[in-house]
């Protein structure tokens, strides 16, 4: 399926949430690379809002299992590595619960 950038989305974010996640479904709908997949979501999630600085994933390095390394992303530089309980992504790792902050500047243990 082809994927045409739209500037004419819902206003509400849960609608376009809901929106652009039926366009992501239908690109990947049978592309079985994770790298592919995950490369293509944070494109299409970086399209769909425009105000996000970042959009992207990190994974577990699998030779370490204590850390993560960035992958697919879209924006600006993002930490290559982030050694578990560092930052939001590092305690959202080590807790494995989301984590909703208020100001990411205030958050114990901010990555600048």
């Amino acid at each position: 399926m082809s994927y045409v950038a739209r500037d004419d989305r819902p206003a509400d974010k849960a609608e376009r949430y809901a929106e652009v996640e039926a366009e992501i479904l239908a690109v990947l709908d049978g592309e079985p690379n994770l790298t592919a997949r995950m490369a293509t979501v944070a494109s299409m999630l970086a399209d769909a809002f425009p105000a996000f600085f970042w959009t992207g994933f990190y994974v577990v390095d699998a030779a370490k299992g204590d850390e993560l390394v960035v992958g697919p992303y879209q924006g600006t530089l993002g930490c290559l590595r982030i050694p578990f309980g560092r930052g939001v992504c590092g305690a959202a790792a080590k807790t494995r619960q989301t984590q909703v902050v208020e100001d990411v500047h205030a958050f114990p243990g901010h990555i600048a």
